[in-house]
């Protein structure tokens, strides 16, 4: 062996001792620095908030009924009569009568209407509501317009102050035994002595 192979021997051994210790003893990778990880803190006291109130739930609406059933009326008719009667002073009283006929739960009415020289429209007006109840009895929905000039032989020569027409007008719900008479209304003139009464009867037609 010459000296050259030697040396070069040498060499590729010096260089196989050398990977092998650096393989054998590989590089240490750089550790972290050592952090301290925090703790959780417990609650302080009061700290936390308090839960909101709950809404109540909004109350159920019930459904809607059906509508209460309306009462039936009889098959039946009331004959209403009327009788009005005016008086003033101590002269003869002068009356008026007149009948209607309604069926039950019905309304009737009666118009009538004259015109007089020199004190102009006179109305006698009727509306009557009979209603038959369970005992027996008529419940009655009464209006009454009623006007009547007083007694002059001509109104235009007559006094100052002199009352010349008087107007009655009464709305009335009565409570009536079948075909008994009941006086309603009794009005009197507000200035001069005239008195009016009304006078009514209800009778249930069978």
């Amino acid at each position: 062996m010459t000296a050259r192979t030697f040396t070069l021997s040498l060499c590729v051994a010096a260089l196989t001792a050398g990977t092998a210790l650096a393989q054998g003893q590989p590089a240490s990778a750089p550790q972290p620095p050592n952090t301290v990880q925090p703790q959780p803190q417990p609650p302080r006291a009061g700290s936390q908030r308090p839960a909101p109130p709950q809404q109540p739930a909004p109350a159920a609406v019930p459904a809607p009924g059906p509508p209460a059933p309306r009462r039936q009326f009889q098959a039946v008719n009331t004959r209403v009569d009327l009788s009005i009667t005016d008086q003033r002073g101590g002269s003869a009283p002068i009356k008026r009568t007149l009948s209607v006929v309604v069926a039950d739960g019905m309304t009737g009415s009666v118009r009538s209407q004259s015109e007089v020289l020199a004190v102009g429209s006179v109305p006698l007006n009727v509306d009557a509501s009979p209603e038959l109840l369970v005992d027996g009895k008529i419940r009655l929905g009464l209006n009454v317009q009623y006007d009547w000039p007083a007694p002059i032989e001509n109104a235009r020569d007559a006094p100052r102050g002199t009352v010349i027409k008087t107007a009655l007008h009464d709305s009335l719900t009565l409570i009536l035994d079948n075909d008994k008479p009941m006086i309603a209304a009794q009005s009197a003139d507000p200035i001069g002595d005239r008195q009016v009464t009304v006078e009514v009867k209800a009778t249930i037609l069978r």
